[in-house]
């Protein structure tokens, strides 16, 4: 049976038709998060709507309904199991409720095959005045805008702390406060071993705070927490629910004031969560048998190649790395089989936390913080565990079956491996907001311990794996938590690497396999200063150097961010990859150990005061650019469409691109609206590689891999000299 759409005067209906030609179904959309209630404006307000489809079968065309009539339709591309999302805006003129529901469908002929969002309910206040118009055309649907990432868990770059979930109650004035809205999960889970979990989030994002939040549970509260109020800003607040048995279960996140006695609280749309039964002891029959090398469906893999990126013969044999983060399957919507693995040798999995001490992220990031301790339940401090469980082990992913024992990003690698078995994934330990518990790591010999027996236990039951990154940020302090950091931290850091490198060959010797020990090290030689390399260096395969971030608009001093030499006017000395790397080789460190970093973002700033000249950088850095993930921050995608032109371009919308020739370094800047932006370019890139080649360093890595459009790996080939296949 299929579902037709018939629009006509009484709107949009469903129709079920016995159909001789079958059509696959698309996978259902998901409407971006927008505001509950609007304010008409001089008698109209414009309420923009997105929606997306992570990943499953496509669509080619989709629909719009408002109060169940048809507003809107669009053409889409199929591409495949990959994701698709559309967007328009919707004009209202008449105060009132609507029900918004977007339709994904698969036309095919006379019929179409569909699969419906939920409904969003928007409420429309103020003086109403002529009737609603249609909404405008909408944006390219296969070349959309970035969404919101709506759960970004453990960001590494300078995150901002959006909630203080364990701050008092503050009294306050007793009013309503504004309607929470849970944030994108999975509408089911399955038992494994009879229990299962779910972290729950939400977000209010604009509007009157609440002091108290709390979950509901089939009516009981579950869950109680406090808020600090801050006027009509952003709110958010998580948990993590568990079950033992089957059914369905609904929940209500209700967003109160409370006050001299008093609570007044709204209350969120309800959502149920249905868990259903696992085969009970993990889902591989009963007998342990399932074998991920051998009894994954490997139908849709190896993909090809996306975006810009084209095939290289990696003739010098030098590192070409990147890391994947574990969110970037939300809002960014990159996931493991989007990777261009056959351009790259290694691949660094971003994060894998630490139970224990983790300030750093409770105050940066208090939804990560609650799905960490949920994760970490029974677990001792400064063992490592998985951080968003439904990401890394239960999102379903083609070819995937509901009693699959390890499904989620990590199936998927071990797919990516067994398409790709010249790669090595290594799993990065820590991060900006995750390093607080290495601090002790370094120092305390029972937390390295317990620690190394534990990441070790891990590689070794995720056997995708090739070996361990350290992602200590930074030996010595200057890390997410100020206070953290001692002298000694540079021998421990040598020690820890001494013995991991030991745990590793026992496990080689257990295994039959060769395990690698890498490090994420600060590009800065202050930093870098703080380490006995002497002592820490034999025992690792590579240094990766972070020679980005140099510079950015967590203050006002303009500087390239990831400039390859010093220029005459750099701030602050020692910042520069040449710097760093000529640190290390006096240091002794052997040369191809050393590898550099490409950035595939920029860091910004607005406002830009003071300049002299045509040079942008003698001037004061204003605040963050906007646009971005966060402030301050954008991907090189984006930057290379919206100010570049193109990846060899000259600029476009006010922007230049500029080049300072001894720093070998990149920028776009817009004198009109003193925008500036620091980046790597192909053209950067490929100077750095020619520095690999002639100081015969191990290679080359880049943050993020789905922040480039495929040019910027691209360039870092071509700058080692490799060529095209």
């Amino acid at each position: 049976m299929l579902k037709q759409i018939v629009k006509g005067s009484g709107g949009l209906s469903l129709l079920l038709l016995a159909a001789s030609v079958q059509a696959a179904t698309p996978n259902a959309p998901v409407i971006s998060w927008m505001p509950a209630d609007y304010q008409l404006q001089n008698g109209s307000v414009q309420v923009p709507l997105r929606w997306d489809m992570w990943w499953g079968t496509n669509g080619n065309k989709w629909y719009l309904t408002k109060n169940d009539s048809v507003v809107f339709e669009a053409a889409l591309t199929p591409n495949g199991q990959n994701a698709q999302s559309g967007n328009t805006n919707l004009m209202f003129s008449q105060p009132g409720s609507y029900q918004l529901q977007v339709s994904l469908c698969q036309v095919n002929g006379a019929t179409e095959e569909c699969a419906q969002s939920g409904i969003t309910t928007l409420t429309i206040s103020g003086t109403g005045g002529t009737d609603p118009v249609d909404p405008v055309d909408p944006v390219d649907p296969v070349d959309p805008v970035d969404p919101v990432d709506p759960v970004d868990p453990i960001d590494p770059i300078d995150p901002v702390d959006p909630v203080d979930p364990v701050d008092p109650v503050d009294p306050v004035d007793p009013a309503a406060p504004a309607k929470p809205t849970f944030a994108w999960s999975e509408d089911s889970v399955t038992l494994n071993g009879g229990s299962a979990s779910l972290n729950l989030a939400w977000n209010m994002w604009w509007g009157t705070n609440g002091n108290l939040w709390q979950l509901k549970q089939n009516g009981s509260v579950v869950h109680s927490a406090a808020l600090t109020a801050n006027g009509q800003q952003a709110q958010s607040g998580s948990t993590s629910v568990s079950f033992s048995s089957t059914g369905n279960y609904n929940f209500v996140v209700s967003l109160c004031q409370q006050s001299s006695g008093s609570l007044l609280c709204t209350d969120s749309d309800v959502k149920t969560v249905s868990v259903t039964a696992g085969s009970g002891d993990g889902g591989d029959g009963g007998d342990g048998s399932f074998d991920p090398w051998t009894d994954l469906d490997m139908t849709a893999w190896p993909h090809p190649l996306k975006q810009n990126n084209v095939a290289f013969n990696n003739t010098t044999g030098k590192k070409v790395g990147a890391y994947f983060v574990e969110w970037g399957i939300y809002g960014r919507a990159f996931h493991a089989a989007d990777i261009p693995a056959q351009n790259l040798t290694h691949i660094y999995y971003g994060f894998i936390p630490l139970c224990g001490p983790n300030e750093g992220l409770r105050q940066s990031n208090p939804q990560g913080y609650a799905a960490l301790n949920s994760q970490c339940a029974g677990k001792p401090d400064y063992s490592v565990v998985v951080h968003d469980k439904f990401a890394a082990l239960e999102k379903g992913y083609p070819g995937d079956v509901w009693d699959q024992p390890i499904r989620g990003i990590f199936a998927e690698l071990y797919r990516l491996k067994q398409a790709h078995p010249h790669i090595k994934i290594l799993p990065s330990v820590g991060g900006w907001t995750l390093s607080d518990p290495l601090y002790q790591v370094g120092v305390n010999p029972a937390a390295r311990a317990v620690f190394i027996e534990s990441i070790i236990d891990f590689i070794r039951t995720y056997d995708f794996f090739d070996g361990i990154d350290i992602d200590w940020e930074f030996p010595g302090g200057g890390g997410v938590t100020p206070d953290l950091g001692s002298p000694q931290d540079g021998a421990g850091f040598a020690t820890l690497m001494q013995e991991l490198r030991a745990a590793l060959d026992a496990l080689s010797v257990e295994t039959g396999r060769e395990y690698e020990l890498a490090a994420a090290m600060s590009g800065g030689v202050e930093k870098l200063s703080v380490v006995d390399w002497e002592d820490a260096a034999p025992y690792m395969d590579y240094i990766n150097l972070m020679t980005y971030d140099y510079y950015g608009a967590w203050n006002g001093v303009l500087g390239h961010q990831t400039g390859l030499y010093p220029s005459p006017n750099s701030p602050i000395v020692g910042f520069s990859a040449d710097e760093a790397v000529q640190y290390l080789l006096n240091r002794g460190v052997p040369a191809g150990k050393i590898a550099l970093g490409a950035a595939m973002y920029g860091r910004g700033w607005q406002n830009v005061s003071g300049t002299t000249g045509d040079n942008p950088f003698t001037g004061t850095g204003g605040d963050g650019i906007t646009g971005g993930w966060e402030r301050g921050i954008m991907d090189y995608k984006k930057i290379e469409a919206d100010f570049m032109g193109g990846p060899e371009a000259s600029g476009v919308n006010g922007f230049t691109v500029g080049w300072d020739d001894t720093a070998k370094a990149s920028y776009v800047w817009n004198p009109a609206t003193n925008t500036l932006i620091s980046i790597d370019t192909k053209r950067s890139v490929r100077e750095k590689g020619a520095y690999i080649l002639q100081h015969q360093l191990g290679g080359i890595f880049a943050w993020e891999i789905d922040a480039d459009n495929g040019h910027i790996l691209n360039a870092m080939h071509e700058g080692l000299g490799h060529t095209q296949q």
